[in-house]
């Protein structure tokens, strides 16, 4: 699976409303949050799993996660209202 779906698929496991919306499909700003989730959750996972642990590190990978996964929601909120697109 390559990075961009992989992202999607966790963004639609963090938040189940957004699968409604096909039209994100052919949005690059989406596609892009998609990519950067999924690095930085890869990231995170590093992190949990390593033998050595970084909790300063891994604080602040998840707060990006968190940070990306707000991004995406608020985009797709914010294209919804304007556009009216579901």
């Amino acid at each position: 699976m390559n990075a961009q779906k992989a992202g999607m698929a966790r963004l639609f496991l963090a938040a189940p409303d957004l699968r409604a919306s096909a039209w994100m499909m052919n949005s690059s700003v989406f596609l892009k949050l998609c990519v950067a989730y999924e690095h930085a959750c890869l990231r995170r996972d590093g992190l949990r799993c390593a033998a050595e642990k970084d909790d300063e590190a891994l604080i602040g990978c998840e707060a990006e996660c968190r940070s990306l996964e707000a991004a995406a929601v608020t985009y797709i909120r914010t294209q919804r209202q304007f556009s009216g697109l579901r």
